[in-house]
């Protein structure tokens, strides 16, 4: 992890933070620091994928000091967007032990049938200790439940997507009711 680490300090990563896919955000209801990924900005195809390994450990490294919670974004997220079971597999054989102890919760808002699926499949094959953490969130409304909406930056179009379709789940929100 150290030779990683170094790695990351090391280098230019302004490309992969210009991603805006990783950052950090306010706190939650526990006062854990939140710290925010957006699928939809993680171009898998057109990055290099070890200066993301890098960029994660950079941002990261001092984060996970004290417990902390991730939000997921899976909002309009497409195939070329897909992080693969590897390389996320390899990713918490490097990180350091604080990564995964004092992650608290790992919220995943607007996941898809499959990415349940693949999540399941990851948290029980690859990476143990992970699955009871995973939460699933269908709206903005259950992740205000934990997170106040002030603290935490929400990309627009997620804002705009979780507002169309609760808007069509909820047809009483819909017509003024």
């Amino acid at each position: 992890y150290s030779r990683w680490l170094c790695r990351a300090r090391a280098e230019d990563l302004s490309d992969i933070a210009a991603l805006k896919a990783l950052y950090q955000t306010g706190v939650d209801l526990c006062g854990r620091t939140v710290m925010v990924v957006v699928g939809r900005n993680i171009p898998v195809t057109l990055i290099d994928i070890e200066k993301a390994l890098l960029y994660f450990i950079h941002v990261m490294d001092h984060i996970t000091v004290k417990e902390y919670v991730i939000v997921y974004f899976h909002t309009l997220t497409g195939e070329h967007n897909h992080l693969d079971s590897d390389f996320l597999k390899n990713l918490f054989d490097i990180v350091d032990i604080k990564y995964k102890k004092n992650l608290k919760a790992f919220y995943f808002v607007h996941p898809t049938f499959r990415s349940k699926v693949s999540t399941w499949f990851f948290t029980t094959f690859s990476v143990s200790g992970l699955k009871e953490k995973v939460l699933y969130l269908d709206n903005l409304q259950q992740l205000f439940t934990c997170i106040k909406p002030e603290q935490i930056d929400i990309p627009p179009f997620v804002l705009e997507y979780d507002a169309r379709v609760n808007r069509r789940n909820h047809p009483d929100v819909a017509s003024g009711l």
